[in-house]
């Protein structure tokens, strides 16, 4: 009887061992985009003004939103498409930012842009909105969680581009206006489904056996 069940403890300890886990955990990651106060100030004097829309939130000088898994190796981080950034221009309308995208190979944040001022409607796709600085630490580390920052200034050529086919004259800073941070957290790993599938049809076979024994004796 003791050798019985020593063998099913044995027999069931090779089982759990064939549940193995995922190395292809992915980490749930969000993007916070912080503007400095001093430039929000000189934007506030011209009567233009940050909102958030959709699931965005933007609070003390920041827009924050979910953001797409980051695996290993990726190179993109793409930001809920639900949630927007809008500047809001008085007297002249607003522009809206959705469909934001860090790439790490560009070092910039693009997206979609849409421009409304009554009737008058334009929209441009995949524009250079943000020019990003070194991350530290790199961005590759988001995929087994942590948080990367670093400095980003407007993009002169992506927003200057949209304001010169809008006929609207803005200046557009070439410092650093603000600090863009993602914060990641490893997802917890999963066995993958083929490997716990044998280790379940084995914990099946040890129990039925166990159950055959019990009836003989």
């Amino acid at each position: 009887m003791t050798k019985s069940i020593f063998r099913s403890l044995s027999a069931i300890a090779v089982a759990a061992s064939l549940v193995t886990v995922s190395p292809a955990a992915m980490a749930a990651t969000k993007a916070d985009v912080a503007f400095s106060a001093d430039i929000i100030t000189s934007f506030t004097m011209f009567n233009v003004f940050f909102t958030a829309s959709g699931s965005g939130t933007y609070a003390n000088n920041t827009f924050s939103s979910a953001a797409s898994d980051v695996a290993a190796g990726a190179t993109q981080l793409v930001w809920d498409p639900a949630s927007a950034l809008t500047l809001s221009i008085a007297g002249n309308g607003a522009m809206t930012f959705d469909g934001l995208v860090y790439d790490a190979g560009k070092s910039a944040v693009i997206g979609d842009v849409h421009f409304v001022n009554g009737t008058t409607k334009f929209d441009f796709a995949d524009v250079s909105v943000f020019s990003v600085g070194p991350l530290t630490p790199a961005f590759s580390t988001l995929s087994t969680g942590g948080t990367v920052s670093g400095d980003f200034a407007l993009s002169t050529t992506g927003l200057g581009g949209v304001a010169k086919t809008l006929g609207i004259t803005v200046p557009i800073p070439a410092q650093n206006v603000g600090k863009l941070t993602m914060t990641s957290t490893a997802a917890p790993a999963v066995p993958e489904p083929s490997t716990a599938a044998l280790g379940l049809l084995g914990l099946a076979g040890i129990v039925t056996t166990l159950a055959r024994r019990r009836r003989q004796g």
